[in-house]
């Protein structure tokens, strides 16, 4: 191990005020040890033989024992690691250090350590204060993305320096930086980094996880051979469900073989600003993304990403584009040019210029990317005054769709949208919702419900005859307060409400993924959808309610995570759109409204709201799932407003023999009660019986709102008799 002498106080003092770096005492002297470190998207390392790595004087950081591996990227190339072995984030070997991760690029949660770790590598295995970094094979992750961590480097008496030509830089550095390398090295840089380090040369290689095949594992692990390494990089993605900073691909970990390596203690770091809701914050924007994306500096010289609250702008270059979030729109080339429009008109405000920013009372400051969530406000005739909002602008002109998460101005942003989708303005111009194709929308054979429960009333069990569908035979309930002794129902009907209640999300995309099998051969949408037509007597576009903290909530969803439905909706002529406040005037457009279960509770102001949609002949469907017992008791509360009594059970529902690709969490159906005539695929002109049975419904007859008039047979609105 070597070394480097610190710097004296009081010069390192004034340099690190420059860079916004903490100084708690009057010293430069790390105390203590670092409490964690965090891995945005990170690989594990292999052992020379690309077998899992158990060489303990090889790994300086493992993940925590919660962490798993998988083949991300689906290509097969993974190396898996059994439960009872530890996964290696980072090794060292002869002073080469892999990295899973790029864990000190800009829009780092700098709290966490990170770069207090890469700097204490960096003073135990370089002998001198050069270090050059990499930038000429094509990474994605280059020297400006990593502008804070060499700030705070050269703060800390370092001399960065940013070359694409490292070979040629290499004889008069003490350490080299290489990130994950697009284009493979040469045999000749090969040969002058074995010749590097050889002489004594630090070498700090960063690799990344395989989502998206974005990885240039290959590419490193030539270095690592070449340089004879005990280990290699492995093209696989770390996911941890228990120890993250929010979400599973960012594993945290405090595991560190301190024992062996000397790069763990505690020392000043990047000091973030004090943010907060309320106060606007001046800040230069230094570097452009795309349409939505930006890296600034604060006052304090502390730089951030922020990504562009409330706004999706089409994704540009290489990154694969969800063409099912736009409407109208299928042609990824089409988008791929106006992101490209967008990334221009993003440039034009305000690269280079000093904004202001504020955030959403509620959005958290942070997405799960660690990204700043926050408006830009732009001092478009430079007055001195910032009246020029960047995020409304984007959408009103047509750069940008509304991004529909919970922020608290999403439905007059939206409103904006509508007027730049009815005028054709630029990434709209050639949007034709008409022209959808009609997908999945045949005879309904089966529908699959991730996560389900029962569902019950108020007095217990439902009756059967209130229920078009339920689990198979071969379903059973986990721990459930109202147990069924046959068939689970997943899905109840209170037509006198116009209110149905579902066990699970139904419509949920990410069972769209690559990871689970094609499921568009199952009948949700069009399942869904007839249930809606036949609860509503109203036209309009279906609604979803985004404003109850469903937007990246477990087992709750809103439109963001209804894609797919999205594009079968257009497909049969109808719109979809989330609405987040439900006392506006939004629902207005509505002639059915999906309400996911809700993280936080309804308002008395909200509840009447849509019991007044609802007496204007609006549908409701209350989509439930194996939620906390909060969540449930905010769906149920919504349930009782609307009069009915619906009820979400509890115990999730498991069918070993029914599922999805083997998921018994996952469970399939075909146990329908056709009575209901919801499985033929939606038809707009379907003539729907009225009420069965439900609350004052006595057996087979009684009064209801159908869909016509005398015995619910006629397609005009009124009162229909069940038969």
């Amino acid at each position: 191990m070597r070394r480097r002498a610190l710097l004296e106080t009081a010069a390192a003092g004034a340099l690190l005020g420059s860079v916004g770096v903490s100084m708690s005492t009057s010293a430069l002297a790390a105390s203590g040890e670092i409490d964690s470190l965090l891995f945005d998207s990170t690989a594990s390392q292999l052992n020379a033989e690309k077998e899992p790595l158990t060489d303990e004087s090889l790994v300086a950081v493992w993940a925590a024992e919660t962490a798993e591996n998988v083949d991300e990227d689906g290509n097969d190339d993974a190396v898996f690691y059994p439960d009872d072995v530890d996964i290696p984030l980072v090794s060292s070997d002869g002073g080469v250090v892999g990295f899973g991760a790029p864990i000190v690029q800009n829009g780092t949660d700098f709290g966490s350590g990170n770069e207090e770790f890469v700097l204490n590598v960096l003073d135990a295995e370089a002998d001198g204060p050069a270090v050059a970094f990499d930038d000429g094979h094509g990474q994605f992750y280059d020297s400006d993305s990593f502008s804070q961590f060499l700030n705070y480097a050269e703060a800390n008496g370092y001399e960065t320096d940013a070359t694409t030509d490292l070979a040629g830089a290499l004889p008069d550095a003490d350490a080299a930086i290489v990130t994950s390398p697009a284009q493979a090295f040469t045999d000749d840089e090969l040969d002058a980094l074995v010749s590097f380090v050889d002489d004594g040369g630090a070498l700090l290689l960063f690799d990344q996880s395989d989502f998206g095949n974005f990885d240039a594992t290959d590419n490193l692990n030539e270095i690592a051979s070449a340089l004879d390494l005990g280990y290699r990089f492995n093209d696989d993605q770390v996911l941890d469900y228990e120890s993250n900073d929010g979400i599973q691909f960012v594993p945290t970990t405090d595991r560190f073989n301190a024992d062996t390596f000397d790069y763990f203690a505690d020392r000043p770091g990047i000091a973030p600003p004090g943010l907060e809701r309320g106060t606007q914050y001046e800040v230069d924007v230094i570097s452009v993304a795309d349409g939505d994306t930006v890296d600034v500096r604060f006052a304090n010289g502390y730089v951030d990403t922020i990504r562009i609250l409330g706004i999706d702008a089409p994704e540009t270059g290489s990154t694969e584009e969800t063409t099912q979030e736009w409407e109208g729109l299928s042609d990824e080339a089409y988008l791929k040019e106006r992101g490209d429009d967008a990334t221009a008109f993003a440039e034009d405000l305000l690269a280079g210029e000093t904004v202001s920013i504020r955030f959403d009372d509620e959005e958290p400051l942070r997405g799960d990317f660690g990204r700043l969530l926050a408006y830009i406000d732009v001092d478009a005739d430079g007055d001195g005054t910032y009246e020029y909002p960047y995020n409304r602008a984007a959408v009103r002109e047509g750069y940008a769709r509304v991004y529909d998460s919970g922020f608290a101005e999403h439905d007059s942003f939206l409103k904006e949208e509508f007027a730049a989708r009815a005028e054709g303005l630029r990434l709209w111009e050639e949007s034709d919702p008409d022209a959808s194709e009609t997908i999945r929308n045949g005879e309904v054979t089966d529908i699959y419900a991730p996560y389900a429960v029962g569902v019950r009333t108020t007095d217990g069990k439902i009756d059967s005859k209130r229920v078009p569908v339920s689990a198979s035979s071969t379903a059973t309930q986990q721990n459930a307060e109202v147990a069924y002794d046959g068939d689970v129902p997943l899905v109840g009907i209170d037509q006198h409400a116009r209110v149905a209640m579902t066990g699970s999300s139904l419509v949920d995309e990410q069972f769209e993924g690559e990871e689970y099998p094609d499921v568009s051969g199952y009948g949700n949408y069009a399942f869904l959808t007839s249930l809606l037509d036949r609860l509503s007597d109203r036209d309009g576009d279906v609604l979803i309610d985004g404003g109850h903290g469903q937007f990246a909530a477990d087992r709750s969803i809103g439109a963001e995570d209804a894609a797919y439905y999205l594009r079968y909706l257009e497909g049969v002529d109808l719109g979809f759109e989330q609405v987040n406040d439900l006392t506006g005037d939004l629902l207005d457009r509505g002639r059915a409204l999906l309400i996911s279960a809700p993280p936080e509770s309804f308002t008395d102001e909200e509840i009447t709201a849509v019991r007044e949609f609802v007496a204007d002949g609006g549908g409701v469907v209350l989509l439930g799932g194996d939620v906390p017992a909060e969540v449930r008791a905010n769906l149920d509360a919504v349930a009782e407003g609307l009069a009915t009594d619906l009820r979400l059970g509890s115990g999730r529902v498991v069918d070993e023999s029914s599922n999805l690709d083997g998921e018994a969490n996952v469970p399939t159906t075909g146990n329908f009660d056709d009575w209901y005539r919801l499985f033929d695929g939606y038809d707009a002109d379907t003539n729907y019986k009225g009420p069965r049975a439900g609350p004052g419904v006595p057996g087979e007859s009684g009064k209801g709102p159908g869909k016509g008039k005398g015995n619910g047979n006629g397609r005009g609105k009124g009162k229909g008799h069940g038969d």
